[in-house]
């Protein structure tokens, strides 16, 4: 049994019940939502960028055989594999960023809403 004591002393994802990593989420700390706040405006750049690096990583793949042989296998999948893998954290990101203004807007608007539905 999880008592009330024993949630806090729990790190956020491990705590057994109906508590999800939403309201995990929704538990953040002042200078944590302020922090996204600010860095929401960059989701959308991010996303276009990080699609059009994949884009690219895809556009040069053939040529990746060609340097293979000049510089060697490993290095050059290496290479590539770490590219695309920084590319997809890209876009991730500014999809996270995305999603989460929106809620961030979505809730504080029902809100408000609800706040002068009250009245």
């Amino acid at each position: 049994m999880v008592t009330r004591a024993s949630i806090h002393s729990l790190d956020a994802f491990t705590v057994i019940g109906d508590r999800s990593r939403a309201s995990a989420r929704s538990r953040q700390l002042p200078q944590q939502r302020s922090i996204d706040d600010e860095l929401a405006p960059l989701g959308i750049p991010a996303l276009a960028l990080g699609m059009m690096l994949i884009g690219a990583g895809f556009a040069f793949l053939p040529l990746t055989i060609g340097w293979a042989g000049d510089y060697g296998p490993l290095m050059v999948c290496t290479a590539y594999i770490l590219y695309l893998s920084l590319a997809i954290a890209l876009s991730m990101w500014g999809v996270r960023r995305i999603r989460d203004h929106r809620r961030f807007v979505s809730r504080a608007s029902d809100a408000a809403q609800s706040a002068l539905n009250r009245r």
